[in-house]
């Protein structure tokens, strides 16, 4: 028997349907922001590198005492968001070298020793994980089992459907575990 942690936008009311049990956790998504229009990334990455990293070493501090593990995430800049500064898990990784505190996290698969949290969505178009696209969220399941992830997956999609009907892969997934 293993435990799935999951986040999302989900009500209690909702979840509790599902044979599991579940987990609360204080996680927050620190935003690193995002390149000044019409700038040039290469010429502000180093002084936007530097205050996010600034601002993470506060912030750790404050998240420490609190007990809340902050977050950071790269984001696909030919996708999502051109202007996003943090753009890879490389470059994460290093912010997280730099900022070199256990309250700072990654949200990505690579990397997995900064990783406590990792949205999913289905590919191309960001819908639920059993509508029709490119991943296979058992696949992606077993890796994750195999490289003895033990933190949070979070549900980050654009639902084509009712959250109970949304929820029913997970049910499925969940059945052929037990």
């Amino acid at each position: 028997h293993c435990t799935l942690k999951l986040m999302g936008n989900i009500t209690w009311t909702k979840l509790k349907h599902l044979d599991m049990k579940v987990h609360a956790v204080t996680l927050i998504h620190l935003m690193v922001g995002r390149v000044p229009a019409g700038a040039d990334r290469c010429t502000v990455a180093m002084e936007m590198e530097d205050t996010f990293v600034q601002n993470l070493k506060h912030a750790a501090g404050v998240l420490l005492k609190e007990g809340i593990l902050g977050l950071i995430e790269p984001i696909n800049i030919r996708i999502t968001d051109p202007q996003y500064f943090l753009d890879s898990p490389h470059q994460a990784a290093v912010v997280l070298q730099r900022v070199a505190h256990p309250s700072i996290r990654m949200q990505m698969l690579s990397e997995l020793q900064y990783l406590s949290h990792i949205h999913i969505a289905q590919v191309p178009d960001r819908h639920e994980p059993d509508s029709d696209g490119e991943l296979s969220f058992s696949n992606l399941f077993k890796l994750l089992e195999e490289l003895d992830y033990q933190d949070y997956i979070g549900w980050e999609y654009k639902p084509q459907r009712s959250t109970e009907a949304c929820l029913d892969w997970l049910r499925r997934y969940w059945s052929s575990r037990n």
